[in-house]
């Protein structure tokens, strides 16, 4: 939107026809249009990266998080062997990070024990296996009705990332979409 802002300004200053200021405009509202839209769906590297990690995935659908109208990380959601897992790569392709769904009766001790003296007041919506290049562990979301908190623990229970989420978590169906209660 920035860069609409910045055309229109140098429209209003620019000493030219109307005819050719129309063709400018549209010319510049084309390339922001397809900058924006090419972005709705993810490359062709990053679908290969995704193939050539987990070759027998059924894709559910994909997602992006995006920073100043660019994206940054590509989320493709999708089962194997009837589990649905989430998988991150960058916008070149390479690989973040890999969630897989999991029971709360298979999360180790140690995380059982961490959350039952650190997060005794949440109850637990989701959990998760994760992995990435540096370490692998379990994530634990959860909520209290008004917050929620995401939670990396390692295999031996200790935290290693946390982050809030103001408007809580809610349980997740097949596809990866919060449930309503």
């Amino acid at each position: 939107m920035f860069e609409l802002y910045l055309i229109l300004l140098f429209l209003a200053n620019l000493n030219t026809s109307f005819f050719m200021k129309k063709i400018i405009l549209s010319l510049a509202v084309l390339l922001i249009a397809g900058n924006v839209f090419s972005q709705t769906r993810p490359t062709s590297k990053v679908k290969k990266a995704l193939f050539e990690k987990y070759e027998n995935a059924k894709i559910v659908r994909w997602e992006s998080e995006t920073e100043r109208n660019r994206v940054t990380i590509w989320k493709a959601f999708y089962t194997l062997d009837d589990v649905l897992r989430v998988a991150c790569f960058d916008p070149k392709g390479n690989w973040i990070q890999t969630k897989t769904e999991i029971e709360k009766d298979a999360l180790p001790e140690a995380v059982l024990k961490s959350i039952d003296e650190n997060y005794y007041q949440y109850k637990i919506v989701i959990t998760a296996r994760f992995e990435n290049p540096e370490t692998e562990g379990y994530e634990v979301f959860l909520d209290n009705g008004q917050d929620g908190f995401n939670v990396q623990f390692s295999k031996e229970g200790d935290v290693l990332n946390r982050t809030i989420r103001s408007k809580g978590y809610k349980p997740i169906d097949n596809e990866g979409k919060e449930i309503e209660d």
